[in-house]
């Protein structure tokens, strides 16, 4: 019987082979970190894109048409105990992280919005190694944030609202990517050297809802969901999908990346079309009273070849999602496996509930405060939820304890460190 050998005496080329199969940085980070010998194997990975970054935006505002912003990039991680996979009883959560100028310094943001926690738990550490934990990087983001006087930053609604920043996969000194401003679909242009950025209109006719990267391509889905997927590269159309719906624009829509697969997922407001409207001043949809009763159906469809050589690939409706679960919103969405986790059941989209109401415009009221020391908005008041797909049912995420414990708030056993620290 041939001696067992190390991990560290492997092949310098299949070391390097196994390390051109990672998908994300994090992973790479993981892998040079098992050994020495894999450390000098594998080179580290470039932070790309190079952000946060700042620039000078115009805005449409005689008091001040000049202000100052910023860039940054949003990862979810999917952050297990370990032995994780052989232990049942071993948990995970999700937690969502905004990067920063400082190497491995990350704010903690709000899962269900992109806001930064300004109060955070109490339970929850300064410091976290992942290499005492199994990491996943789920899903990236971007959004931008206006600087204020005193150096801080948040989302600023009302001056510039940029419902979704997309960059192109493929990074170099010019970035690609495009946007969602206040419901028009916009090409942008980021010069990392002079930082500046530039807008150009692609369609001021129809608003725009969700936009995403999948193989190679931004997609993109209108009012009227009309689905375009355009190359990163030149922006120029491969894919035009007329709507997958008869009356198409009572519909609200997010794209979900799951498994090599690109889903839409439609919540259908045709259900109820005299309470739900969709207004074009305000990019959202609205209800009058601020309790209306709001019934709820979600639709899925999948993105597959369709055979066709003029028309490649075709969207065909999905009824079962199996063992998996979307969580989806307006900034950011998902999708993971369920079996792993006890009492925790497949076919079904966990979702924030975005309608807002013209009751509180009408009476200036402001939207309430992101989070607070009682903890976040959106499970107080019941705006996050979960729908299951087979008996069309909906209710509060909050009434789901193993699926709210994934989300928040953090696990004690975060606090478990051993080591320096990489996070």
């Amino acid at each position: 019987m041939a001696p067992c050998r190390s991990w560290s005496e492997l092949p310098k080329e299949l070391i390097s082979y196994i390390a051109k199969c990672l998908d994300t940085r994090t992973d790479v980070l993981r892998f040079r970190a098992v050994c020495c010998s894999w450390r000098a194997s594998v080179p580290l990975p470039p932070k790309s894109p190079k952000l946060p970054m700042h620039f000078s935006l115009p805005v449409n505002d005689p008091r001040k048409p000049i202000v100052s912003a910023v860039i940054s990039q949003t990862v979810v991680y999917r952050i297990a105990q370990p032995g994780f996979h052989a232990h049942p009883n071993r948990k995970s959560c999700f937690i969502r992280v905004e990067e920063t100028e400082q190497e491995n310094k990350l704010r903690l943001v709000n899962p269900f919005s992109e806001r930064l926690i300004k109060h955070m738990p109490a339970n929850f550490p300064k410091e976290i190694n992942h290499l005492n934990f199994r990491v996943e990087e789920l899903t990236k983001g971007f959004s931008i944030r206006i600087l204020k006087d005193d150096g801080s930053s948040d989302l600023h609604d009302n001056i510039f609202w940029t419902r979704k920043l997309k960059l192109a996969s493929d990074f170099d000194s010019s970035y690609k990517a495009i946007s969602i401003s206040s419901g028009q679909l916009r090409r942008v242009r980021l010069d990392t050297y002079t930082t500046d950025i530039h807008w150009c209109s692609l369609d001021t006719e129809v608003h725009y809802r969700d936009i995403t990267n999948f193989d190679g391509k931004f997609f993109m889905v209108n009012n009227y969901g009309v689905i375009l997927g355009m190359d990163e590269s030149f922006y120029t159309l491969d894919e035009v999908h007329t709507s997958l719906e008869q009356k198409d624009w009572e519909c609200e829509r997010y794209f979900v990346e799951s498994c090599g697969h690109l889903y839409l997922v439609v919540r259908d407001f045709l259900i109820c079309p005299t309470l739900v409207q969709y207004n074009y001043t305000l990019d959202a949809f609205m209800t009058e009273a601020k309790d209306a009763n709001v019934p709820v159906k979600f639709k899925v469809y999948k993105r597959i070849p369709s055979g066709d050589q003029r028309s490649r690939f075709c969207w065909v409706e999905v009824n079962d999602l199996g063992d998996r679960a979307f969580f989806v919103s307006a900034d950011c969405s998902f999708s993971f496996l369920t079996r792993d986790y006890i009492g925790c059941g497949g076919n079904c989209i966990i979702y924030v509930d975005e309608i807002d109401n013209m009751e509180r415009f009408r009476k200036f009221e402001p939207i309430e405060a992101d989070n607070d020391k009682e903890g976040l908005k959106q499970l107080k008041n019941g705006k996050v939820r979960l729908y299951n797909l087979a008996d069309q049912s909906s209710a509060p995420l909050a009434l789901f304890p193993h699926y709210l414990d994934m989300f928040w708030p953090p696990p004690t056993w975060l606090k478990w460190d051993q080591g320096p620290s990489n996070a």
